[in-house]
């Protein structure tokens, strides 16, 4: 894909400088307009009523963005130039991020493969020297007059740059095509994981516990039955099994509830082991990042994509690891051993050692014992509808605005389950659009995840260009209820993803290259994390979570369980974490004379940074698509619970409903988007104290993270500063 276009979760003109321009609105999506009944498209675009139009949607991009490019030629003044680049890029950005989410939730295959047609035709922009030309002579002339366009200057100079545009033709041939296999490698990668989830069948039924069996598929197989005496003969039963299919979110239930070990092993080989075309697919991706970071002069992938981040370098990345990793090591350490000692306690000496498949049934165990956890109970106060509530009450008490339900245009929404809702404000007016799909489904994307539609952006003095969005995910319909209910892990996962939302819709940026999370990669998770902590104080719990059938408030005793049962393993969870990040950072660091095979690689750092055993034959990072989508860029949901956790220690904490709290975290934090330097914003959010300059690059201030997690002992403390 082009690199002067943002596009992650993965993403107007002052008075209209180009007055020959003005009647071009048809990429302005419909989705603005609550009222409109008459039939549209997809996401209220026109052309996407049928999956033909995604050839017109992508032929008008091209033709506007060609007439763009023919006056950005004439060497307009900087401001209209950077103004006709950001219309250029918000119309490519229309097609891709659509074409993006229909290709992964879209139930009709005639839609995704037009959609997939489309986000490849319309690559071709990173190549055009004129635009290039132009961008460094608005960068270079000191006559953009604010911050926001000289920055937007540098981003897309840079983002040119990271394409090959300044190179020799032959070798930006060969960018093009490495970023084209990188591009068809991700989608192979994310199709191998759908299309092989690998499975294992489970006989008797009975291994199943009771309160899984809904999420797994029932089989049956023939055996021989008793002699009927009256016939003088044999005759075949059925046997009632269950097929488990391994992917992650039933795997994880698989291994936190079932009491039969055999089982679990069984589970957790074959969820750890497939799908195993991927082992190629993720080979190929690392040596194609590689050459493309080499011929750009950089000595690996990790240090080619840190250019705009915080961290600066993949040495810093890792060292901030390498401290976690120690910090948290003695208490993690702790924790294995109470896990351990339990399974041997309740499985005799015959239990050796702590397995792999048997940490989630424990940890669970001990969590469920210590705060007489029911996880039914715990779901009965958190039906979908009172979850979405919870949504719409911290708009209404943090931002003054409604979130509600509205209309859809025939033709709009991609299935029938699909939600449209919007944040309006009573001074400001609508502020911007969200699609909801909410259910699990064949074919759909896996797992959570936030896309872009459309990103906001000034269109003149006087309007703006409303953000359109669509969180997505994979909530299971239970068979024996039409009430839709969520464990509190869930719940986390959709503040969480509303998060990202918030920041999309609440950014007011002049630039849509600069909308929302369309920020340094190290910083984008921010908000997203803050916004778990509602998801787990009482205060903000007991205003929505009452019990789906009496109306009964969420008892504060149940929450005060629900966290301590969450904190009990912090260590061992932040662990795997900073496993993950290191995996990520080798995957793509610089690459040995004498390479080293992937599974050699993870296995070497599992035993470094984990005390997880490594099961020969299991492979974690052929269906981790985050080392993917985050290519050396894992470390940034570490960098982001730290960050989160100093913001609401120091800004929420104390009254996380204030309107002044959501003021600040409006106008100091979201509304800039990427305008701003992320450090600059969180110290102006917060102070000083959030951000630790390290050799060259910004680490987390790490404090406040490990003081709510416990960890921080005198030792800690002084490492942490």
């Amino acid at each position: 894909m082009w690199n002067f276009i943002k596009n992650r979760e993965p993403n107007i003109h002052m008075k209209r400088l180009f007055e020959p321009f003005l009647s071009y609105r048809h990429f302005r999506t419909r989705a603005v307009d609550r009222q409109n009944t008459s039939s549209t498209g997809l996401y209220g675009f026109d052309h996407l009523k049928s999956p033909k139009g995604f050839q017109r949607f992508v032929d008008e991009a091209i033709e506007r963005s060609s007439e763009l490019i023919d006056y950005i030629s004439g060497m307009p003044s900087s401001a209209e130039i950077i103004r006709a680049m950001d219309e250029i890029s918000d119309t490519v950005c229309s097609v891709v991020d659509s074409a993006e989410l229909c290709r992964q939730t879209h139930p009709a295959r005639g839609f995704v493969e037009e959609a997939i047609k489309a986000s490849m035709k319309i690559n071709f922009l990173n190549t055009n020297h004129t635009l290039y030309n132009a961008v460094k002579k608005a960068e270079q002339d000191g006559h953009l007059l604010t911050e926001e366009a000289r920055r937007a200057a540098l981003h897309l100079r840079i983002d040119f740059e990271k394409g090959g545009i300044h190179l020799p033709s032959g070798k930006l041939d060969r960018v093009n095509q490495l970023n084209m296999d990188a591009h068809k490698l991700c989608r192979e990668y994310g199709e191998n994981i759908i299309n092989d989830p690998g499975y294992v069948d489970i006989f008797p039924a009975s291994r199943i516990p009771r309160q899984i069996q809904h999420l797994l598929k029932p089989i049956y197989r023939l055996t021989s039955g008793v002699s009927k005496e009256s016939l003088g003969s044999y005759e075949d039963e059925q046997e009632k099994g269950f097929r488990i299919i391994t992917e992650p979110r039933t795997l994880f239930s698989v291994l936190q509830l079932t009491p039969d070990e055999q089982v679990r092993k069984m589970a957790y080989l074959k969820g750890s082991s497939i799908p195993h075309a991927n082992h190629e697919v993720l080979d190929k991706l690392i040596n194609s990042r590689h050459e493309l970071a080499q011929i750009m002069g950089c000595k690996s992938y990790a240090e080619f994509v840190m250019q705009l981040n915080m961290a600066s370098s993949p040495e810093v990345v890792v060292s901030f690891l390498q401290e976690m990793s120690n910090m948290v090591k003695e208490k993690a350490d702790e924790e294995f051993n109470t896990i351990r000692n339990l399974k041997r306690d309740l499985c005799g000496q015959r239990c050796v050692d702590l397995e792999p498949w048997d940490e989630a049934y424990y940890t669970t165990m001990m969590k469920s014992s210590a705060y007489n956890l029911d996880s039914a109970v715990v779901a009965s106060y958190f039906s979908l509808p009172q979850c979405i509530e919870g949504l719409k009450l911290l708009v209404k008490s943090l931002f003054g605005a409604s979130f509600d339900s509205v209309p859809m245009a025939p033709g709009e929404s991609w299935h029938p389950d699909v939600l449209k809702m919007c944040i309006h404000h009573p001074e400001e007016g609508d502020l911007g659009f969200l699609y909801l799909d909410l259910f699990s489904r064949k074919g759909k994307y896996p797992g959570c995840a936030t896309f872009a539609i459309k990103g906001g952006r000034k269109i003149s003095e006087t309007e703006y260009q409303l953000p359109v969005m669509a969180l997505v995910f994979n909530f299971s319909r239970s068979h024996d209820s039409s009430i839709v209910r969520l464990n509190h892990s869930e719940l986390e996962t959709l503040f969480h993803e509303f998060g990202h939302a918030l920041h999309a819709l609440l950014s007011r940026t002049d630039y849509q290259h600069f909308a929302g999370t369309r920020v340094a990669l190290d910083f984008a998770e921010t908000p997203s994390n803050l916004f778990e902590y509602y998801a787990r104080d009482y205060r903000v719990l007991k205003k929505f979570a009452r019990h789906y059938s009496t109306g009964e408030v969420i008892p504060e005793k149940l929450v005060k369980s629900l966290n301590g049962a969450r904190d009990m393993f912090a260590a061992t969870e932040l662990q795997r974490q900073i496993f993950y990040a290191l995996v990520d950072q080798t995957l793509f660091g610089e690459q040995l004379s004498v390479p080293r095979d992937t599974n050699s690689i993870v296995a070497h750092l599992k035993r470094q940074h984990s005390n997880e055993k490594h099961v020969e034959g299991t492979h974690m990072h052929i269906r981790f698509s985050h080392f993917l989508t985050y290519g050396a860029g894992y470390y940034s949901y570490l960098y982001a619970k730290c960050f989160a956790a100093t913001i609401w220690k120091k800004l929420c904490q104390e009254d996380p409903l204030s309107p002044t709290t959501g003021t600040l975290l409006r106008t100091k934090l979201l509304q800039y988007g990427g305008a701003k330097e992320p450090a600059d914003l969180l110290t102006d959010l917060v102070g000083d104290g959030i951000v630790r300059y390290h050799n060259g690059g910004i680490v987390p201030d790490v404090t406040s993270c490990l003081e709510e997690m416990k960890l921080l002992d005198d030792k800690n403390r002084h490492i942490s500063k």
